[in-house]
């Protein structure tokens, strides 16, 4: 018998099945299938799959019901599979249980990209040993945790914060991010198009993966959390960093930062050009730029 990792597909579409099954084979998986739901489920509950690929549309079983019930009885990795990839229709696979959302047409380069980004450490056996193969990477707890304040609308623990002007308009955080069009999806943060994931440093753009830095996460991370403030460079770095440096060549050093990293993330996900789709810096200083589907 195999030692390799099970990965199981769900799918009606014998293409689709047999992409899958290259590119998990190449990530080092034992790959089965099944073309319907209720099949699938009964594959799911013998062998249970590190990861399972589940399309929407199939005959006797929607994926979203079969999302739920193997979710109800495993921690498998779910990724859905789907031609749908609108907001509501992303929301409804995280309801339901899903790990990550791919729209059709499936790009393999990308598709590897999100599994490595989920691959970070063994698959334990029953007896506590390490097991051939991975598993979903651990939750940072602290960033997982600083998301969660943020979407119940709690402080973001600079309330005693000097560097910010009382008089400015604009709020941080939730209410602010709010105003602007961001949307919190499970773990995710979606703004007009870009999502990250700062749990498992991903960053997509328009459905497509880009590769980044965990530092470039978290820097659009801070970012984010802005709002509708205008944020100065030093401002800007104590967030990122969660401290102030008060020496007097301090201020001098962050706006040095903030310029280099600024230029290189910017360039790096194309929002360098003469009208931003997301961050507008100009003269060391940070605005996020209003969601155009927002009234």
């Amino acid at each position: 018998m195999s030692n390799k990792p099970v990965a199981l597909v769900i799918d009606d579409d014998q293409d689709t099945v047999d992409l899958l099954e290259i590119v998990l084979t190449q990530a080092g998986f034992a790959v089965m299938s099944a073309s319907n739901g209720p099949d699938g489920i009964a594959l799911a509950l013998e062998h249970r799959p590190v990861l399972a690929t589940i399309d929407v549309t199939m005959p006797q079983m929607n994926g979203l019901e079969v999302t739920r019930r193997i979710r109800e009885a495993m921690s498998t990795y779910i990724v859905i599979i789907s031609s749908r990839s609108q907001e509501h229709d992303v929301l409804a696979g995280f309801n339901a249980g899903a790990d990550d959302y791919v729209p059709k047409p499936i790009r393999p380069r990308e598709l590897q990209a999100r599994l490595s980004a989920v691959a970070r450490r063994p698959v334990l056996s029953t007896a506590g040993a390490p097991a051939v193969g991975w598993a979903p990477a651990d939750e940072d707890a602290a960033r997982s945790a600083h998301l969660r304040r943020v979407v119940e609308g709690q402080s973001l623990g600079f309330a005693e914060d000097e560097t910010l002007d009382e008089d400015e308009e604009g709020h941080e955080g939730r209410d602010g991010m709010l105003e602007l069009g961001v949307r919190f999806i499970g773990s995710w943060i979606e703004f007009a198009g870009l999502r990250i994931n700062p749990a498992r440093d991903l960053l997509v753009i328009d459905d497509r993966i880009v590769d980044v830095d965990p530092e470039q996460v978290k820097l659009i991370e801070t970012m984010l959390y802005s709002g509708t403030r205008t944020l100065t460079a030093r401002q800007l770095v104590q967030r990122y960093r969660g401290s102030l440096d008060e020496s007097p060549e301090a201020e001098i050093r962050d706006r040095k930062w903030f310029d280099y990293e600024m230029t290189k993330l910017l360039k790096r996900i194309g929002d360098d050009g003469p009208t931003p789709r997301w961050f507008l810096v100009t003269e060391g200083k940070l605005k996020l730029v209003r969601s155009q589907t927002e009234v």
